[in-house]
């Protein structure tokens, strides 16, 4: 059963933001076209599972003693098992679709392991959907994402960088990316790394930006006064969308 996170506080405007006192299924990538990368972490001792929304008919290993492929039988040539042959490294993948398309896809071990994942085609997301996503707005965004509510439209990405960035005692670590045809939502567990009482205080902190998110919008959080470290309550999850 998912955990419904409330947001009790929301507030709006285009800078100087405030913030008050408010994921064992697959990770999902969005393939945007042959010029978008995507990046996938594996692991030495672990192995990757990854499924295309097409048959593949070739496949191309920039640097082929880096990684080992196995075709997963029953998936017709969409679904396969991945391994890194090395405690460090990266490569190139290109996949060939039935459809003529070109997966171009980065396979390392410089991001966090994924042992799931599923590419499915950003091109043919539903028209339906996206009509749908383009009438919510920021708070409506921020609500889906505090209640794990899946929303037609949008697609959801685990997408973790432990340590995405420190500020004022915290740390911050990405969890999950929202995007609809206009917004960008982030999932962000925030920890206290004071001894401390610390308080979370947007305006204080620089948060590390994407030409594809555009300008922040809203921010909201759970707990925004976050314990000591070590004892309960010293963190929170803070809810950040971003217009383009």
């Amino acid at each position: 059963m998912k955990t419904m996170r409330y947001v009790l506080t929301l507030m709006l405007g285009a800078c100087g933001l405030l913030v008050q006192a408010l994921p064992a299924a697959a990770d999902t990538l969005q393939w945007k076209g042959p010029t978008h990368t995507l990046t996938i972490g594996l692991s030495e001792e672990d192995i990757s599972h990854i499924e295309f929304p097409e048959d593949i008919v070739n496949i191309t290993v920039e640097n082929p003693e880096y990684v080992d492929i196995l075709v997963v039988e029953g998936y017709g040539n969409r679904a396969f098992r991945m391994r890194s042959l090395l405690p460090k490294m990266a490569t190139r993948i290109f996949f060939t679709g039935a459809s003529s398309k070109t997966y171009i896809v980065v396979v390392t071990t410089d991001v966090p392991y994924r042992s799931f994942v599923q590419i499915v085609d950003g091109t043919k997301l539903n028209t339906i959907g996206q009509a749908l996503a383009q009438k919510f707005g920021p708070n409506e965004l921020i609500r889906a994402m505090a209640m794990d509510k899946e929303i037609p439209g949008v697609l959801r990405e685990t997408h973790v960088i432990p340590n995405w960035f420190a500020g004022a005692g915290l740390t911050f670590e990405l969890s999950e990316i929202w995007q609809t045809p206009l917004m960008t939502g982030l999932v962000v567990h925030v920890q206290n790394q004071f001894p401390t009482a610390n308080e979370v205080n947007m305006p204080a902190i620089t948060i590390p930006k994407t030409s594809e998110w555009g300008v922040l919008r809203s921010a909201a959080m759970e707990n925004m006064r976050l314990a000591p470290q070590g004892m309960p309550n010293d963190k929170g999850i803070l809810f950040l969308v971003f217009s383009r």
